[in-house]
């Protein structure tokens, strides 16, 4: 099955911005995995305007949830915004499931690395951008690009 999920990636200088269109879903495979070879070490900050994600699977929720977890251990701050009816459902669908399950206690939300501000990602413990630059791979020119 052919999906019409695509994530334009634009680079402004160590920031990736990211806009993923369509569905997200088990089809989404080949345009994350072009998200993933966009990170070098130049980057500092991934943000991802959602305002045209129309639809999030459990398996697009993971592979969002994965790219969240990989940048914030690696110190790069990750936002997203302007989230749509249906995924936002799907994170406070899963969040209140685990907050739902017995000894779920205070552990933190599942999807809280999707739900952080800028500022909140900015202060939780990060290093300065240029403490992680060492030798400087070849980057994304800035601009536009279109993964599908």
């Amino acid at each position: 099955m052919q999906s019409d999920f695509h994530i334009a990636i634009r680079r402004y200088g160590p920031t990736l911005h990211l806009t993923p269109a369509g569905e997200l879903d088990m089809d989404s495979g080949p345009a994350m995995a072009r998200v993933w070879t966009a990170l070098d070490d130049q980057v500092a900050v991934v943000a991802c305007d959602m305002r045209s994600l129309t639809f999030i699977d459990a398996t697009g929720l993971h592979r969002l949830l994965g790219l969240a977890a990989y940048v914030d251990g690696r110190s790069i701050a990750f936002f997203a915004y302007n989230w749509q009816r249906q995924p936002l459902w799907l994170l406070d669908l899963i969040d209140d499931l685990d907050q739902a399950r017995q000894g779920a206690g205070n552990r933190p939300a599942p999807t809280r690395l999707l739900r952080r501000t800028l500022r909140q990602s900015a202060v939780s413990g990060r290093t300065p951008h240029t403490a992680r630059t060492g030798h400087r791979p070849p980057a994304l020119p800035d601009g536009p690009l279109l993964s599908r």
